[in-house]
């Protein structure tokens, strides 16, 4: 009587065990959303490091709570190396983009992390070999720069489509003379810049433009001698951020100023991105030690810099939440 006794409070103790485990995961509400974070890519993790890939982090703008949100992502019998990552703060998405040519499309996920894919194009324009990567202020719109083929050096365009139908088309294919990359919507996707690079002996190396997103005319910002190799659009709109040969600068989104330089360290700066309120800038520089590289965070007019990360790897800025 008294093990028959025992084993029913065992068993009534389970199945309250489950019940309460099932109640908490069903009923319980969705996670809180990701904010005032920055988002970044880095080989810094030993477990990265041996599988020559990278991996997606959070950390807090004040520098604490580093996590690793998107391990190591398999592809065939490896893993792949990331090159950009962009995500939308009100729908708490994240998208990744990797420069492997035989994957058609791009990662997806949360910005927790869980919800983790392959987003392929379902029809149109293939997106492999992807640079970089940006969605629209709506959260639906998308345009990334990819490799195209038939040429006999890398050439980079811009594709574009959106998350819901993926269906995606070419608005600026490339030539063996130009190459279209780092391309960024405006606050309230009605515009879109990015930067035409030159690949022979013209009187201009790099073109900042600003045009429609489905490939309208382009009004041109600023053209250089020197390399343009990002663009970040601030979400008040009226700033520009580039960065050019290494160091990165401020110019007005209407055109006819020069370029404010913002940064001129040894170590330079690269993949700006802008604070939703478009107060601070978050960017990477390098350090004198191969392979160290540190996210930084300025304020708009390049006074107040900080240091956020202190890891040992390379990293790529991504967004701002």
């Amino acid at each position: 009587m008294t093990r028959s006794r025992r084993t029913n409070v065992i068993a009534a103790y389970v199945i309250a065990v489950v019940i309460l485990f099932l109640g908490r995961q069903l009923f319980s509400p969705a996670s809180e959303p990701v904010q005032d974070a920055l988002i970044f890519i880095s080989d810094f993790d030993s477990i990265d490091a041996s599988r020559n890939s990278n991996s997606v982090y959070r950390i807090g703008s004040d520098g604490r709570v580093l996590r690793r949100i998107v391990g190591s992502i398999p592809h065939g019998n490896g893993y792949l190396r990331t090159t950009d990552v962009d995500c939308h703060a009100a729908s708490q998405q994240l998208v990744i983009a990797s420069h492997w040519r035989d994957l058609n499309g791009f990662h997806h996920a949360l910005l927790d992390g869980t919800g983790l894919h392959l987003d392929q194009p379902a029809a149109g324009d293939s997106l492999a070999a992807t640079r970089q990567i940006a969605i629209a202020p709506d959260g639906t719109g998308i345009v990334v720069s990819r490799q195209f083929d038939n040429f006999e050096a890398p050439r980079f365009g811009l594709v574009a489509g959106d998350l819901f139908s993926r269906d995606y088309r070419i608005i600026r294919g490339p030539s063996a003379q130009r190459s279209y990359i780092s391309p960024d919507y405006s606050p309230i996707g009605r515009l879109l810049a990015y930067i035409i690079q030159r690949h022979d002996d013209a009187d201009w190396a790099s073109r900042l433009v600003i045009a429609l997103p489905t490939g309208g005319q382009e009004q041109v910002i600023f053209e250089t001698r020197q390399r343009i190799s990002e663009v970040a659009w601030s979400p008040i709109g009226e700033w520009l951020a580039l960065v050019v040969d290494g160091q990165i600068y401020r110019i007005h989104g209407y055109g006819g100023h020069a370029p404010v330089k913002l940064t001129d360290g040894p170590g330079g700066g690269r993949s700006p991105r802008w604070s939703p309120d478009g107060e601070r800038i978050s960017y990477v520089t390098g350090s004198t030690f191969p392979g160290h590289h540190q996210l930084m965070i300025m304020n708009a007019d390049g006074t107040g810099k900080q240091r956020v990360t202190n890891i040992r790897g390379g990293v790529t800025n991504g967004c701002w939440v």
